[in-house]
């Protein structure tokens, strides 16, 4: 049941990095070869995660549990998150 509640967050966090609003990255794509270099060296990342912790208090084991964590990028720049480890 951990490792399915650890797949799930994982999946979730990269569901929502996937779907942030990057309205300025969206117009550089458009930019052949300049996109990601720009999109890259400009700015600052701002994470901001709402929820650190949550409980779930008693679970009943062999029972499914699933909580969305909100991660944004408040910043000016590509947050990028390259390791993820469950606590």
């Amino acid at each position: 049941m951990k490792n399915k509640l650890i797949f799930n967050l994982i999946l979730l966090l990269m569901v929502a990095l996937g779907c942030a609003d990057t309205p300025a990255i969206a117009k550089e794509a458009e930019k052949p070869d300049t996109a990601v270099a720009s999109a890259v060296t400009t700015g600052t990342p701002a994470l901001e995660v709402p929820e650190w912790y949550f409980d779930f208090g008693e679970v009943k084991e062999g029972t499914d549990y699933v909580h969305a964590f909100v991660i944004r990028n408040k910043g000016t720049g590509v947050l990028e998150i390259k390791k993820v480890q469950p606590g």
